[in-house]
This record gives structure tokens, C-alpha cells and sequence, in this order.
């Protein structure tokens, strides 16, 4: 099958609407919240100045620049000459239904030798979604990849991921305000903070995907996603292994 025949995989439209924007906002603002409240409990407690709060405001700053450095990524992206764009409206409407309530407004879809089956980068309203050329052998394990990538563009993974890991980083720093020994094993632990939270959401991505396209689109990716897995250091802190994610796939399937 050709890289266009992307178009004839398709997804359905999600059986439930997702949530939709803002509660993934008040979920990455509310980690804001969070560096604020750890910052002024320990400054009203002594253990430092008020210059202490400058550290969420470093956060904020992040949140503001983070939209530039993605918007000049996606520009990057449909320029690439690594790739090329297709057509494929069937697909890049069914995922407008999906991740539309997140405030996804254009999807473009990419076709080369992508690192791993499909990625999708985000900015605004406007998305790339990568897929290697070889996916669309593969229609069935094609569906799980896309709707996976779905999924990510529907729980605006592009913001939650960053927000979690500055939120955990400016806790790390406060605690090393009241008892400085501390930052040895507060690296550990936002480490450890990072890698259940980017583990946690690709499960869930997993669990959305089998809503949308069922448990045999699953099981094919799986075994083709087996016979190319490589253990690495991204892969414990990113994607819990193939045999992890089907099993979840399999329990969210009998829910």
C-alpha cells in the first residue's frame, strides 16, 4: 500500500466526546499552582527569602516561550525535506473529531523514515503527524498508531509533559531550601516523577486508542511493535514495553 493510501486507514469518531480543553489546562495551571503554594509555605516558614519566587516565575516564563520554540519546531517540520506531505483528508479529519474539543484545528500529515511508527508535534491548533513509510503496510497496526497519536493530541501532551516536569523540578529546589542535603535524592526522585508521569499517559493514549479502534487493531501494532523493540534508557522513561501496553490495552478492552 502506498503512503497515501493513509487516507483509506481512517479512524472512527471517538464513541465519547474527550474533555476537552480546559480541563487539561487547569491541570497544567494547576501544576503552577502547586510550585506557588510549595514556594510560599517554605518562605512564610523561614526557610528562605521572598527572592525564592522567582523560581515560578521561571516557570512562567517557560510556559510563555514554550509556544514560540513549537510553533518554529512545527514551521521546521512542514519544511523538512525528509519528508513528504500527503493527502489525507479521511484521516486528518477523523482526528480533528477526536482532538478538535483540545483545540486541534489543522492536521498535516508527514510521511518518511520517522524514529519509532507515527509522532505528532503540536502547536497551537495546528499539528504534524509523522508516519514511518513503511506503516501503511500494515492498515490494522497503522489504526492503533494513528488513534495513539491521537490521543496525544487530544490530552495536549505537548503542555501537561513540560508542565509536570518544571512544576517537580521548582519543588526540588524549595526542598533543598529548607534541608540542602536533600537535592541528591530529590533528583531521584524527580526523575523517577517524570517517568510515571510519561509512562502513565502512554498507557492512557493506549487505553483511547482501543476505545476508538478496538483490541485487534492493538494486538497486530504490538506484535509488529515486539519484533522491533530495543530495550533503552528513553524506553524506561517514556514507553513501559510492548508486553506492559498490551496487557493494559487488553484490561481497558474487558472494562
Amino acid at each position: 500500500m502506498p503512503p497515501a493510501g493513509l487516507d483509506t486507514i481512517g479512524l472512527p469518531a471517538a464513541s465519547r466526546p474527550m474533555p476537552g480543553r480546559g480541563r487539561w489546562l487547569a491541570w497544567c495551571w494547576g501544576s503552577f499552582a502547586v510550585s506557588v503554594a510549595v514556594t510560599a509555605v517554605v518562605v512564610a516558614a523561614g526557610f528562605s527569602a521572598a527572592s525564592l519566587f522567582v523560581e515560578p516565575l521561571a516557570q512562567l516564563v517557560v510556559f510563555a516561550t514554550l509556544p514560540v520554540i513549537r510553533h518554529l519546531r512545527l514551521a521546521g517540520l512542514r519544511g523538512d525535506g525528509r519528508y513528504r506531505t500527503v493527502p489525507a483528508p479521511a484521516l486528518s479529519a477523523a482526528m480533528l473529531a477526536v482532538a478538535g474539543p483540545s483545540g486541534v484545528r489543522e492536521v498535516t500529515v508527514r510521511v518518511g523514515q520517522v524514529g519509532g511508527f507515527a509522532r505528532c508535534f503540536r502547536a497551537g491548533g495546528r499539528t504534524v503527524v509523522l508516519v514511518h513509510e513503511r506503516l501503511p503496510v500494515v492498515p490494522e497496526a497503522a489504526r492503533f498508531f494513528l488513534a495513539h497519536e491521537a490521543a496525544h493530541l487530544a490530552r495536549y501532551d505537548v503542555f501537561r509533559r513540560p508542565a509536570a516536569l518544571m512544576t517537580a523540578l521548582v519543588c526540588l529546589f524549595d526542598l533543598g531550601a529548607v534541608w540542602p542535603p536533600a537535592l541528591i535524592p530529590g533528583v531521584v526522585a524527580v526523575v523517577a516523577v517524570v517517568a510515571v508521569v510519561n509512562r502513565a499517559g502512554e498507557r492512557d493514549c493506549d487505553r483511547l486508542a482501543v476505545r476508538w479502534v478496538g483490541l485487534a487493531a492493538a494486538e497486530r501494532a504490538f506484535s509488529v511493535v515486539q519484533r522491533a523493540y530495543r530495550r533503552s534508557v528513553r524506553s524506561l522513561f517514556v514507553h513501559p514495553t510492548p508486553a506492559q501496553r498490551l496487557a493494559a490495552c487488553r484490561i481497558s478492552a474487558e472494562a
